[in-house]
């Protein structure tokens, strides 16, 4: 009976093999499994960034033009009212004394001299923007692929396992799908890694798989503020935005030079990075270079 006992026992023992032999299979199949999954989020975390990152130049360059264009309108309205100013005092309007070497010909002289130097600022507003308008297709595409090649090459605070491989050409809506000219608002971008499987040289395996991510960004208004400079509070000083400049020449019972800009619409757009479904065959992940 005992010896009937002892051989029963000894037949659990291909069972108990295969059993351990069918886990490590599982543990295998499971680690290569995480392992993969983990690759492919990085590659879409990189896919992601880069896309971001491609058209953040293009995005500062509209926010920068947004913020110089509300300063021409405010240095536009001022010269206005100064050479409003410069006319009345001309005229003798306001009661300022007319006679030869009186305080008309003081203020006119004093408000020619402001009159210059608002000119001066507003055209300098205007050459900014012309500098900006002047940025080529191919200068901010440069730009971006610089962009790009940081996040390639920069391993200190980027993800560079990756190839990356990037299209910045527009192509709008209003195109049908053919590219456009003009300044790229949208990138496709593709990441690609070659990665071993996990312990597959425990098992003498060679096979590799590859790690691709794809994302697409476009550049786009995210926020309109509407206002009046001259009444809106600015919250950092409690301030309005532009309070009334008072007269600065000689007093006279007209003011010769007051703008205000209570009068005065703004409205301006703030652009941002969003994402954009990828476009249908611009960038075929299957013939990209992977590293």
């Amino acid at each position: 009976m005992l010896a009937r006992l002892e051989r029963q026992r000894g037949q659990t023992l291909p069972f108990w093999s295969f059993s351990i032999l069918m886990l490590l299979t599982m543990l295998f199949f499971l680690s290569n499994y995480v392992n993969i999954l983990g690759w492919h989020v990085r590659a879409q975390n990189a896919a992601d960034s880069a896309a971001t990152a491609s058209l953040s130049v293009q995005a500062n360059v509209y926010n920068e033009i947004s913020t110089i264009l509300y300063a021409t309108a405010v240095d536009e309205n001022r010269v206005r009212y100064l050479n409003q100013a410069i006319l009345n005092t001309i005229y003798g309007a306001g009661g300022c004394d007319s006679t030869p070497g009186g305080s008309c010909d003081q203020n006119y002289r004093t408000l020619v001299t402001e009159y210059d130097q608002a000119v001066s600022a507003y055209q300098g507003n205007l050459q900014v923007l012309q500098e900006g308008n002047n940025f080529t297709e191919g200068g901010q595409q440069a730009d971006e692929k610089k962009a790009i090649r940081a996040i390639g090459s920069d391993c200190s605070n980027f993800d560079c396992a990756f190839a990356f491989n990037v299209n910045t050409q527009t192509y709008a809506g209003q195109c049908q799908g053919k590219k456009c000219s003009g300044s790229p608002t949208e990138a496709d971008v593709v990441t690609c890694h070659n990665v071993p499987y996990f312990a597959a040289s425990l098992l003498h395996m060679t096979g590799q798989f590859q790690a691709i991510g794809r994302a697409a960004g476009v550049v786009a208004p995210i926020a309109t503020e509407s206002f009046d400079p001259g009444t809106a509070v600015n919250p950092s000083t409690n301030q309005v935005y532009q309070p009334v400049e008072a007269q600065w020449a000689n007093a006279y019972p007209s003011a010769a030079y007051t703008v205000d800009y209570s009068g005065m619409k703004v409205n301006v757009n703030w652009y941002g990075v969003g994402h954009l479904r990828p476009w249908a065959g611009a960038l075929q992940p299957s013939s990209m270079p992977c590293n």
